[in-house]
């Protein structure tokens, strides 16, 4: 038994990658904490019996939701890189790096983007039942805004996880094939989104790994998702008002 023991040590265990490894396990552990304690089911249980002499009380499940994911997909994930790994963290895409090509394919990604957005939520009405997350601060412009700046944090922490930490925490090993690594939690993730988006999410995961390759940042991605968001809610408060 001891023999078999130290066989199964010799062969699963010992000679791993370290970066690897603790990038594809911490990756595991952090998306599921994610899952479970980010989320605005955590906080209509949990919390927010805390905080009910607030205003706007059916934004507060949606700003904790997207600050807590600046801990759990951008914070800790930065932790982890700085004393688990021996890259910098300018090596996990967060430069500028090539800033021509990078802001180039983001507004051209964005301006092609419009014309799609509005046909979709058009030919495919659960968007609208969908987005934005938060109806409440779809009635005025001052709670629509704030919204959406905490929208983009989460969208940069999410983008973070999947373009920087993953992808280039990975490229190493695997090369290329990170791109294809990330895509796949990045589509899991979104399974709950109405069908187009969440196979549309495949499709983003390739591009935007490969665009964060090239431009060796993936700051322009988090720019891209972003604006495409935005879009997105900006839309679905609008249509149903013409």
């Amino acid at each position: 038994m001891k023999s078999y023991l130290k066989t199964l040590l010799d062969q699963y265990i010992h000679g791993w990658e370290r970066q690897t490894t603790v990038i594809l396990l911490s990756s595991a552990v952090l998306l599921t904490l994610h899952r479970n304690y980010s989320r605005t089911r955590f906080y209509r249980e949990h919390l927010a019996g805390y905080f009910d002499f607030l205003p706007l009380l059916e934004s507060h499940p949606y700003y904790y939701w997207f600050l807590t994911t600046a801990i759990s997909l951008l914070l800790i994930p930065v932790l982890v890189a700085i004393f688990s790994t021996d890259d910098r963290l300018q090596d996990y895409g967060i430069r500028l790096g090539r800033q021509k090509l990078g802001w180039s394919v983001a507004i051209a990604a964005w301006v092609l983007m419009v014309p799609v957005v509005i046909a979709v939520v058009k030919v495919y009405p659960p968007f609208l039942e969908k987005y934005p997350f938060c109806k409440e601060v779809a009635n005025s412009w001052q709670a629509f805004l704030p919204y959406q700046v905490a929208y983009g944090i989460y969208m940069f922490s999410w983008e973070f996880f999947f373009r920087g930490f993953m992808l280039f925490g990975l490229e190493k090993r695997f090369g290329k094939y990170s791109i294809l690594i990330q895509t796949i939690p990045f589509a899991v993730m979104h399974f709950s989104k109405p069908l187009p988006e969440a196979l549309g999410s495949i499709v983003a995961g390739v591009l935007l790994g490969v665009l964060a390759l090239e431009t060796r940042s993936f700051i322009y991605g988090a720019a891209i998702h972003w604006l495409v968001a935005m879009t997105m809610d900006t839309v679905c408060v609008i249509i149903p008002q013409l």
